[in-house]
């Protein structure tokens, strides 16, 4: 079966994810640096203490702005935050039990994701679903299932910021052209004045991806999706390729319609946020990929891929069905062995500036970045987790926000996470060759 890739598509943005910057010694590229993980501002660059090969070095840095520029560009945009934070450490699993309690992760984040189902409505919004006219939707329910599912995820989002018009479009390799020019036709219904490059989109769920929104070869077999918001409008849209024979219980359990609907809202945090005025894409991350400015590989892959699969689960059997599959499902690779050091440096490590163009590393925020945040949403609940991005949208890097939502340092929460990822993985058994 073709591997689906399911993503969002826009430019990339090049900031930095790590600590708040420490003053020290000016560090020079390559050179060894004495504390793992720190970060020192120096020349106009913050430079971050990474583990590269078996050496502790300083990485190239990154430039950043100087005071008196981040000074005026301080963010007055309040996101919509339905919780209150930080989280209490008071539940079944906190950061103090969960590497001990590492098996019952699974069943507390099903609970946790049900109760917040339950206590909520599902926020006001058009759903609009075109088919192309050659097409037969891989979800057996068809266009009722698409938008019941979508609501379903929406409930688990509900008090986030979320888009008011969803517009869905399904095609397959036959209906690229219809595809492509119903976006066309609903951009200028809508009097969208930016849209993204959806020709690319749309063909590219039927094409060989190269890496992270990037792709090569002949329109064959539709198996990709993406989805994004629209940056000057409080409207979002996904586009599902189509075979009509895919019987992956992904797609008929409509876990893709719930991952991909949870990356509109990723998105959606920033809707009426003043930075948003500037549709250039440098200073708001609304479209698709563009919020990779604040957010992790592991987290802006893995979260949909969790809480989309936890959305749509009627019991507890069914959810631990539908994550049969994610351990090795997007490896293997050289990027981790799967033990508690790589793991570290694999959710650490990360910077957007590179993992969004490093295909492996990229896709492996399916598997591991879906499994670090299944853990995160029983420490926390789902909507714990999505206040991330919404201070993201408030002008906080992810190492700030992470700590104002759990009370805990990233560092800290890493080194934890990469222990119960071990214990997880050490149950899967060796990964496959």
């Amino acid at each position: 079966m073709k591997k689906i890739l399911s993503l969002a598509i826009a430019p990339l943005l090049v900031l930095s994810v790590f600590a708040t910057p420490a003053f020290a010694a000016s560090p020079k590229a390559g050179a060894k640096c004495p504390t793992f993980g720190q970060s020192v501002v120096a020349s106009g660059k913050k430079f971050t203490c990474l583990m590269i090969g078996s050496k502790q070095v300083w990485n190239k840095g990154v430039k950043v702005a100087s005071s008196s520029s981040s000074t005026s560009k301080t963010p007055t945009f309040k996101a919509k935050i339905p919780i209150t934070l930080p989280v209490a450490q008071n539940g079944q699993i906190t950061f103090q039990n969960i590497v001990s309690k590492f098996t019952l992760i699974p069943e507390v984040a099903f609970k946790n994701s049900q109760e917040v189902q339950s206590k909520n409505l599902i926020p006001n919004m058009t759903v609009d679903i075109f088919v192309g006219p050659n097409t037969k939707l891989d979800f057996p329910g068809g266009e009722s299932q698409i938008k019941d599912t979508l609501l379903a995820t929406a409930k688990l989002w509900s008090g986030f910021s979320q888009s008011e018009v969803i517009t869905i479009v399904a095609y397959n390799a036959e209906d690229v052209t219809w595809a492509e020019q119903k976006m066309i036709d609903v951009g200028n219904k809508r009097n969208y004045s930016k849209l993204l490059d959806h020709s690319r989109a749309i063909r590219g769920n039927c094409q060989q991806q190269i890496a992270p929104g990037q792709f090569a070869g002949t329109i064959s077999s539709c198996g990709g999706s993406n989805a994004g918001s629209v940056i000057d409008s409080p409207d979002s849209f996904i586009q599902f390729g189509m075979t009509g024979k895919n019987t992956d219980l992904y797609f008929s359990s409509g876990a893709l319609v719930g991952h991909e609907y949870t990356h509109t809202v990723q998105s959606a945090n920033w809707i009426n946020d003043p930075k948003c005025k500037n549709i250039d894409g440098r200073h708001c991350f609304r479209s698709g990929m563009a919020n990779q400015g604040f957010s992790p590989c592991w987290l802006f892959e893995g979260l949909p891929n969790s809480a989309g699969r936890l959305a749509v689960a009627k019991s507890f059997e069914d959810y631990k069905s539908y994550r049969s599959g994610l351990p090795y499902g997007w490896g293997p690779t050289t990027i981790t062995d799967y033990k508690e050091e790589s793991l570290k440096n694999y959710l650490f490590n990360q910077i957007p500036s590179t993992c969004y163009q490093n295909g492996d590393l990229y896709t492996l925020g399916y598997s591991i970045g879906a499994f670090t945040s299944e853990a995160l949403i029983a420490i926390g609940g789902p909507q714990s987790v999505m206040a991330l991005y919404a201070l993201g949208a408030e002008g906080q890097d992810f190492p700030t926000a992470f700590k104002n939502v759990y009370g805990i340092s990233w560092s800290e929460a890493s080194t934890i996470l990469s222990k119960v990822l071990a214990a997880e993985y050490a149950t899967f058994g060796a990964p496959p060759r």
